[in-house]
C-alpha cells in the first residue's frame, strides 16, 4: 500500500487520531489494506485489536453483532463475560447492552475494525453503531471501512470531537505516490510529465493507477501506450464490470450508461435527460453506493463521474444503447440546459447529437455571454470553426467576437487575417445589424486589443484615446475594454497617473456591465500601476479577493484565474510569502501558455525566477519552461525574461552564467558590448528593467564607482517617478556597494533608508536578496544607531532581523528589542522612567545607585519591574524598546 501524506499520520502515533475512524471510499481505494495494516501498527504497539469483516453473506445486524460476539470469545478464553452472548433467543437490545458490558471489562485499549460495514443496510445498524462509539470506555475505540457513509450519528460524533474521517480525497494518490508505485525505472522510460498525466488521469484512484503501472512495465513503448490509456481498455474494463457494476441491477445499470454521455449530472438534469421519473431515486442511490460518483458543489446538488469510469460507460453506451437513444438523451439534456442558463453545456449536447444547425442557431443568440461573460475563448473557438467545418455561415455578432477570442488566445497573425475577413464582410452586407451597435466602433475596439496583445502599445494607445473621444452610449464591457488597453500603455510608461485615470474609466465601466470575465480582467490591470510603483501590499490584497471572485465566478482552472494567480504571486513573493507565491505559480503558470497578455506574463516569470533554486531539476520551476512560455508572446517578453535571469544568477553567485545570459541582450562582460534588444527599449519599463541588470552587473564585476553613479541616477528617477519599490532596490544596491567599499556608515544610511520606503508597503523581498549583507551590518552596527521614527519601521526592522542567518547575542538582544508589536501590559512608574533615561545615558548600577540615593541591590530591583513591562532582559534592548514606543526623546 502507498501510504499517501494524511494516511501516513495514521502510523505515527501508537493511538487513533479520534475514537472512531471511518474510512469511506468508492472500490479501488485500497480501503481493506489500509484497515489491515493499521490493524497490524496498533497490535504491534500493545493495543488489543479485534478484527470483523462483513461480505455478501454477512450483511445484516444480527449478523454484526454475532461477529462481535464470536470475536469478543476468541480474543480471550478466559474473560468473564457474566453472560453467554451467543445465546439464542435474547433480545438484540439486551445483547448490545452485554457486548458494552464485555467491552468495558478490556484489561487495555482496545481497538475493534468493521472492515466492508457498507454490506450491512439493516435500519438497525446505527443504533448499534451509536452505541459503540459512545456508550463504550474511553480506551475504546472503533474503526469503520466502507464504500460509503456508515449510519453513525457523525454529527454528534464531531461536536464532541470523536470522529475522524478519510475519504477517497485522502486516500487519493497524489503525484508523489504515483511515482513511488511506478518506481525510478518506468519513470524514467515514460519521460517528464507522464507522471503528472498518471495522476491527473486516473484522479488518484489506486485501483487504476496500479493497473496502469502494471500495463506500462509490460509495454514496449510505455509513452505511447499511456497517449492510448482510457476507461475503454480491456484490463480496466474487466475491473470495472467484476468489482463495481455487478453489484447494480439491471434498470440502474442501464440509467447510468444513458447518464454517462453527460459531463456532470444533477437529478433534475437526469429526469428531464433521460425521461425516468425515478431518476432523483437513482441518483441518491449512486451517491449513497459512493460509485466513483463525485460531488461538485457544497450542497451535493451537482456531480460528476470519475473520468475513467466515464470513458467505459460510454464506450459501453455507444455498444448497448442505440444512437438514436443516445442522441435523444444529448438533444433533451442541451434543452434543459439552454433554459438553465448553462450554455457550454447546452452547445456541447447540441454538438454531440450532430445538430450543428441548432448549434449554430444558440451561438448566434449568446455568442457575447461565452466569451465577454464567461471567458469561454478556448470552446468558443473549437465550436466556431467546427460549425464552419460543417458548412454554416454565422452571424456577425459570431464572427465579432471569434475575433476577439483568437486575440485573447493569442492566435494574433489569424486574428489580423479575422478581422480584415469580418471587415469585408460587413462593407458587403451593410445593411446587417450587429446588435444595434455602430460596426465601425466594434471594429475599433478589435484593432485596439489586437495593438494590445501584439505589443504595439502606442498603436492602441491611440487608437484607444481615439475611441474614448467619441464614447456615448456605447456598451459599459466595450468602453472598460478600450479603458483597459490604454492603461495598459501608459502602465508599460512608467505613467502612473495616466494610467490610474483610464483604470477609474474602466473600474466605472465594467460595474453596469455583467462580465465576471470583465471584471476579472479589470481588476488584474487595476493593480498593474500598484505592482510597478511598488504598492505590494495593497495589491495583494486587492488581488487575492478578485481571484477568490474569479475562481468562483469562473472556476478554479480557468486562464482568468490563472493570470491573476501569477499576478498575486509577484506581490506576495515582494512580501516575503514565498509558500504562497509557490502554491499560485502553480496554478498559473501552465495557464501562461494560452492565457494572458505580456504585462500579465511577465509578472508570472518575475515571481517565478526570484523563486527558481538555481536548477531546474527536481523543481517545480522549470527555465526551459518559462522560455517556451515567454516564446509564446511578443518579442519583449523574452529579453525580459533575460533580464530576470541575469539578476537572479548574479544573487546565486554564479557570475559566469550571469554573464552568457547577459550577453543574449546585449550586455558584454565589463560594459562591453552594450547592444540592447530594440523589443526591450520601446518603452519606459523595459528601459528601466535594462538600465537597472546593467548596473547589478556593474556591481558583481566590482565596477564600484561606474556603479555609484548609475544608481544615484536612477534613484532619482525612481523617486521622480514614485517606483518606490524599484527605490527600496537600488538604496540596498547602495548599501551593497558602501560595504563593498569598506564605508559602513553610508551602507546603515542607506539601509535604514529602505526600511523606511518599504515598511509601510511590506517590500521584503530585496532585503532577503541580500541578506547577508544586511545581516553583517546589522551585526556591526548598534541598536540605538539605527534613526528609525515610526513604530511599523521598527516592527518591519524586527521582521527583518528574524530571518537574518545569525543567532550571536548582539542580534539577539536587537531582535528582543524591537519587539514592538507587544503593548505595555502596565506602565513605567516615575522611578522606572527616571531609571530608563539614566541608563539611556550610559549610568552604571553603581552610578544609577549613588545619583538616586539608593541601594544597587534596590536599583536592580527597579530594573527587573522595567524589563518586565517592557517585555526585555537586557540595558540595550530596555532602551530600544522604549524608543519605538515613544516613552524616550529621541
Amino acid at each position: 500500500m502507498v501510504r499517501t501524506a494524511e494516511v501516513a499520520t495514521l502510523f505515527e502515533a501508537a493511538v487513533l487520531p479520534a475514537r472512531v475512524l471511518t474510512v469511506t471510499a468508492p472500490t479501488g481505494y485500497g480501503k481493506t489494506v489500509l484497515l489491515t495494516e493499521l490493524y497490524r501498527h496498533l497490535a504491534g504497539v500493545g493495543l488489543e485489536t479485534i478484527w470483523i469483516s462483513l461480505d455478501e453473506r454477512k450483511h445484516s445486524t444480527e449478523d454484526v453483532i454475532q461477529l462481535l460476539e464470536a470475536a469478543l470469545l476468541a480474543a480471550d478464553d478466559q474473560r468473564d463475560l457474566n453472560v453467554a452472548l451467543h445465546e439464542s433467543g435474547i433480545p438484540v437490545e439486551r445483547r448490545v447492552e452485554a457486548l458494552l458490558e464485555a467491552l468495558s471489562l478490556l484489561s487495555r485499549s482496545a481497538v475493534l475494525f468493521i472492515d466492508n460495514i457498507s454490506y450491512c443496510e439493516d435500519e438497525t445498524l446505527g443504533r448499534l453503531l451509536d452505541a459503540l462509539g459512545f456508550q463504550t470506555p474511553s480506551w475504546f475505540s472503533l474503526v469503520l471501512g466502507g464504500t460509503h457513509e456508515p449510519p453513525l450519528n457523525t454529527t454528534r460524533a464531531k461536536l464532541e470531537g470523536k470522529l475522524k474521517q478519510l475519504t477517497y480525497c485522502e486516500l487519493s494518490m497524489k503525484a508523489g505516490d504515483v511515482a513511488n508505485v511506478l518506481g525510478p525505472d518506468l519513470c524514467a522510460r515514460l519521460g517528464p510529465g507522464a507522471v503528472d498525466q498518471i495522476a491527473q488521469r486516473s484522479e488518484g484512484w489506486p485501483a487504476a493507477v496500479r493497473l496502469m503501472q502494471i500495463i506500462l512495465a509490460e509495454a514496449d513503448d510505455p509513452e505511447a501506450t499511456l497517449e492510448r490509456f482510457s476507461g475503454s481498455d480491456e484490463d480496466l474494463a474487466a475491473m470495472l464490470n467484476r468489482q463495481v457494476l455487478t453489484v447494480f441491477d439491471e434498470s440502474l445499470h442501464t440509467f447510468l450508461l444513458k447518464i454517462a454521455g453527460l459531463r456532470s449530472f444533477s437529478a433534475e438534469l437526469c429526469e428531464a435527460a433521460t425521461g425516468d421519473d425515478k431518476a432523483a431515486r437513482r441518483v441518491a442511490e449512486l451517491v449513497r453506493r459512493n460509485l466513483l460518483v463525485i460531488p461538485l458543489d457544497r450542497n451535493q446538488r451537482w456531480y460528476r463521474l470519475h473520468g475513467l469510469f466515464r470513458e467505459f460507460l460510454v464506450d459501453e453506451a455507444r455498444r448497448t444503447l442505440s444512437h438514436a437513444t443516445r442522441k435523444g438523451i444529448w438533444l433533451r439534456a442541451a434543452q434543459w440546459c439552454e433554459q438553465e442558463g448553462a450554455l457550454a453545456d447546452a452547445m456541447a449536447y447540441l454538438l454531440a447529437a450532430g445538430e450543428s444547425a441548432k448549434a449554430a442557431a444558440l451561438i448566434d443568440r449568446v455568442a457575447s455571454r461565452f466569451v465577454r461573460d464567461n471567458g469561454d475563448l478556448h470552446k468558443y473557438i473549437q465550436w466556431v470553426e467546427q460549425l464552419r467545418e460543417a458548412g454554416h455561415e454565422l452571424g456577425a455578432e459570431v464572427e465579432f467576437w471569434y475575433v476577439w477570442a483568437l486575440v485573447f488566445h493569442r492566435r494574433y497573425d489569424y486574428a489580423r487575417l479575422q478581422l480584415e475577413r469580418f471587415k469585408e464582410r460587413i462593407a458587403a452586407q451593410s445593411g446587417e445589424a450587429l446588435a444595434g451597435a455602430d460596426l465601425q466602433r466594434r471594429i475599433g475596439i478589435l484593432t485596439t486589443i489586437i495593438g494590445t496583445y501584439t505589443d504595439h502599445l502606442d498603436d492602441a494607445r491611440g487608437a484607444a484615446d481615439h475611441w474614448l473621444g467619441q464614447r456615448e452610449a456605447d456598451d459599459p464591457f466595450d468602453v472598460a475594454t478600450v479603458a483597459c488597453a490604454a492603461s495598459i500603455q501608459a502602465s508599460a510608461e512608467l505613467d502612473f497617473a495616466v494610467a490610474n485615470g483610464y483604470v477609474r474609466i474602466a473600474q466605472a465601466s465594467i460595474k453596469q456591465a455583467e462580465s465576471d470575465y470583465g471584471k476579472a480582467w479589470v481588476g488584474v490591470l487595476a493593480n498593474l500601476p500598484r505592482i510597478l510603483q511598488g504598492e505590494f501590499v495593497d495589491a495583494v490584497q486587492d488581488l487575492n479577493a478578485v481571484l477568490k471572485g474569479a475562481r468562483s465566478q469562473l472556476g478554479e482552472r480557468t486562464g482568468m484565474a490563472g493570470t491573476l494567480a501569477l499576478a498575486t504571486a509577484l506581490c506576495e513573493i515582494e512580501c516575503g510569502d514565498d509558500a504562497a507565491a509557490e502554491r499560485l505559480l502553480r496554478d498559473g503558470l501552465p495557464r501562461a501558455h494560452s492565457h494572458g497578455i505580456l504585462e500579465t506574463a511577465s509578472l508570472g516569470l518575475e515571481a517565478a525566477v526570484k523563486l527558481w533554486g538555481g536548477s531546474d531539476h527536481g523543481q517545480q520551476i522549470s527555465i526551459a519552461e518559462l522560455r517556451e512560455i515567454a516564446a509564446g508572446y511578443p518579442p519583449r517578453l523574452a529579453p525580459m525574461l533575460s533580464c530576470y535571469l541575469v539578476q537572479r544568477l548574479l544573487r546565486l553567485g554564479r557570475r559566469e552564467d550571469a554573464r552568457l545570459e547577459a550577453m543574449k541582450i546585449g550586455l558584454g562582460v565589463n560594459g562591453e558590448g552594450r547592444k540592447p534588444p530594440e523589443a526591450l527599449l520601446v518603452n519606459a519599463r523595459g528601459r528601466v528593467l535594462y538600465a537597472m541588470t546593467e548596473l547589478e552587473l556593474l556591481l558583481h564585476e566590482s565596477h564600484l564607482r561606474q556603479a555609484e553613479t548609475q544608481a544615484r541616477e536612477l534613484a532619482k528617477l525612481a523617486r521622480d517617478g514614485a517606483r518606490w519599490g524599484q527605490l527600496v532596490e537600488l538604496e540596498l544596491i547602495q548599501m551593497h556597494i558602501a560595504i563593498w567599499s569598506h564605508n559602513p556608515s553610508p551602507a546603515a544610511s542607506h539601509l535604514t533608508r529602505a526600511i523606511h520606503l518599504a515598511a509601510k508597503r511590506r517590500i521584503m523581498r530585496p532585503f532577503l536578496d541580500r541578506i547577508e549583507l544586511v545581516a553583517g551590518l546589522v551585526n556591526e552596527t548598534k541598536p540605538q544607531s539605527w534613526g528609525f521614527t515610526q513604530n511599523d519601521e521598527w516592527q518591519f526592522f524586527a521582521r527583518i532581523c528574524e530571518r537574518l542567518p545569525s543567532a550571536n547575542s548582539a542580534l539577539a538582544e536587537q531582535l528582543e528589542s524591537l519587539d514592538v508589536e507587544t503593548q505595555l501590559l502596565e506602565s513605567p512608574t516615575a522611578r522606572e522612567m527616571e531609571l530608563l533615561a539614566l541608563i539611556e545615558a550610559g549610568l552604571s548600577n553603581q552610578q544609577l545607585a549613588d545619583r538616586l540615593s539608593v541601594s544597587v541591590s534596590t536599583v536592580k530591583w527597579h530594573l527587573y519591574n522595567l524589563y518586565a513591562k517592557l517585555g526585555v532582559s537586557s540595558r540595550s534592548a530596555a532602551v530600544a524598546k522604549a524608543r519605538a514606543l515613544n516613552l524616550l526623546t529621541r
